[in-house]
């Protein structure tokens, strides 16, 4: 009894219980994906070559985000601890312009190139604007996540990610199961919960009053040049955890067969980045909170990283013990060959984890010559 009432009772502590949601919906979301991996692996509702497939489309709208987001999210998030009513909403307003536009632009260049990437990585002709469509509601739905986490609006957050889940989950399983949609279906069911979450990110810019501000061409300006390394960070992400895909689709003669095989195993090593997502969505408000002040509280934030690493190794240490026992009982044994590229996959995960953490201050300040040549060293 005393144990769970010490339980309950750090559990009550608000930011205990702002970790404990933000963790839960970042794994709610992959936890109810990884339960129906018994389904997505099954060549029954989908084959290896179209999971394959789907890992590509998905690897593509990774490639893309840095490119829409311009680092527009980073400075958003550091504006809305810098400035207030007016002045927000016009940084708010303009952040949202170039994103648009870039999507527009790999909407035309998905077009063009149509004939090569269906040659190249079988991507079909509904992928031209398919894509660019899921990145630019991808990154209306990080603007709406990060300021409602910076508002602290921790039941809001609950509740869009929880649904967006149940919606997404749902449809794809009943389109893919019941109506035989395969890999269409699973496709299907993400476009319609992103375009709901679209709906509501806009109903909650326009009660915030974060709308209709004045456009600042300046302000695009200055945002350009902060998008550089921002840019080659997001690339260096992309490098790391992405590209992969793309080198054995492009030297493989199977139809994605292997890269659905490798996805798998990915998908399991990429925990460790959910994870590091999840925490880090309770400790960034906190690091900008010390850093905005006139003296910056170096201290605090120290122990915030060690608090986070160790975290994180507990999290390293979780997958590469239990991926093996997932795969002997949820995962068709036709991907069971890449098994042993697990724990190399999850430490590449860990590393980029603990990397990640110091970028919170160079985010802050917009120091972008430090930040560019941290990404060069890397």
């Amino acid at each position: 009894m005393k144990s769970i009432s010490k339980i309950a009772g750090i559990y009550k502590k608000p930011g205990a219980r702002a970790i404990a949601i933000y963790t839960f919906t970042n794994f709610f979301a992959k936890g109810a994906s990884f339960l129906l991996l018994f389904i997505y692996t099954n060549p029954l509702y989908i084959s290896p070559s179209e999971n394959g497939l789907l890992n590509l489309m998905s690897t593509a709208i990774i490639f893309l985000v840095p490119f829409v987001s311009l680092g527009s999210v980073h400075s958003i998030n550091a504006d809305y601890f810098k400035l207030n009513g007016e002045d927000f909403k016009n940084s708010f307003t303009t952040s949202l312009v170039l994103p648009v536009l870039v999507a527009l632009l790999s909407f035309l260049g998905l077009y063009i190139f149509r004939d090569q990437l269906n040659k190249a990585y079988g991507f079909p002709v509904s992928f031209v604007w398919i894509i660019p469509l899921i990145v630019l509601f991808n990154f209306i739905n990080e603007h709406l996540m990060n300021l409602v986490r910076n508002a602290n609006e921790t039941s809001v957050f609950l509740k869009v990610n929880v649904g967006r889940t149940l919606l997404e989950i749902g449809l794809s399983v009943v389109l893919v199961v019941y109506f035989a949609w395969r890999w269409q279906g699973r496709v299907a069911g993400i476009l319609v919960a992103y375009s709901a979450i679209f709906l509501f990110a806009l109903y909650y810019f326009k009660k915030k009053n974060f709308l209709f501000g004045k456009v600042s061409g300046k302000r695009i300006v200055h945002e350009l040049q902060y998008a550089g390394p921002i840019i080659i960070m997001q690339l260096s992400i992309f490098c790391l955890n992405a590209s992969d895909k793309f080198f054995l689709s492009a030297f493989t003669a199977d139809n994605n067969e292997t890269v659905g095989i490798y996805s798998i195993a990915a998908i399991f090593a990429s925990v460790i980045t959910i994870f590091c997502t999840a925490v880090l969505h309770y400790f960034f408000p906190k690091i900008y909170s010390h850093l905005s002040g006139e003296n910056a509280d170096y201290s605090s934030i120290r122990k915030y990283f060690f608090m986070y690493a160790a975290i994180m190794v507990l999290c390293l240490t979780a997958m590469i013990l239990l991926t093996p026992l997932a795969y002997k009982y949820f995962i068709h044994e036709r991907y069971h060959s890449a098994l042993p590229l697990v724990p190399y996959l999850c430490i590449g995960c860990f590393l980029w984890a603990i990397n990640y953490f110091f970028y919170s201050s160079m985010l802050f300040f917009k120091e972008r010559k430090r930040s560019f040549g941290f990404q060069h060293f890397q």
